[in-house]
């Protein structure tokens, strides 16, 4: 069985089984626009998503994804799923108690929740091309009025905001801090323009932490993502 799907709180969800376990798995967070579905996701559908699953499971990993509400930009009860999942998956199935994670995009604001009253439990962080504020697309989705309220639609569904609200709600919402005991890799593919993502960005080169790494892909070179994964989850499985 290479995967199975179910349901939890009305989300699907589905675990990607390894044919040689390692004992190690991996939650899988995905982009504001990724699903999970009865008997698939996005993350088998996508030709580059799927090279990164397969080299996972390949080395061993057991991976766990849920669809959580969908485009949830880090609200309260994605994380709270998510924390869900993670304790009915070491209920299940025999796993070490402390988990990778693995997030994309708008996937990363809910892994940095987790990482707030979870971090016992997690041993690594990896983050592809992440928000690391919701404020951010707020700044970017402005400049581009066709998309704006849609995004804010979104968001207000997310946060079970009213729209009137939800844009002074966000600009309310305080940034959530970069964990510093956990260790974390971000992995920025180069060509987005996105201004405040990039501060963003540079801020955390500028602060020189020790448990941080940050590494920059042109686009043709987006093949060394699963390899840039598994070396920093298999440096973290090696030195606890």
């Amino acid at each position: 069985m290479d995967q199975r799907t179910f349901q939890m709180d009305g989300q699907w969800s589905i675990v990607y089984y390894p044919f040689r376990p390692s004992g190690f798995s991996i939650l899988l967070i995905g982009d504001s626009g990724h699903f999970v579905c009865e008997g698939d996701s996005y993350w088998l559908q996508h030709p580059g998503r799927r090279g990164i699953l397969n080299h996972l499971k390949d080395s061993g990993y057991m991976l766990f994804s849920s669809h959580l509400y969908g485009a949830s930009w880090g609200s309260k009860k994605a994380v709270e799923l998510a924390e869900k999942l993670y304790f009915m998956m070491m209920k299940s199935e025999i796993l070490n108690d402390k988990i990778h994670i693995l997030a994309e995009g708008a996937g990363s604001l809910v892994a940095l929740k987790l990482l707030e009253f979870m971090d016992d439990k997690i041993r690594s962080v990896v983050l592809i091309d992440p928000w690391l504020s919701i404020k951010s697309p707020l700044l970017r989705e402005r400049e581009n009025k066709l998309y704006y309220k849609k995004w804010l639609r979104e968001v207000a569904f997310a946060y079970d905001r009213s729209l009137n609200e939800i844009e002074e709600y966000i600009e309310s919402m305080p940034d959530h801090p970069i964990p510093t005991h956990t260790p974390l890799k971000i992995i920025r593919v180069l060509g987005n323009n996105d201004t405040a993502q990039a501060n963003h960005y540079k801020q955390l080169n500028e602060q020189k932490r020790k448990n941080l790494e940050m590494v920059y892909l042109l686009p043709e070179k987006r093949y060394k993502i699963p390899y840039q994964i598994h070396q920093f989850f298999k440096k973290n499985e090696d030195t606890f």
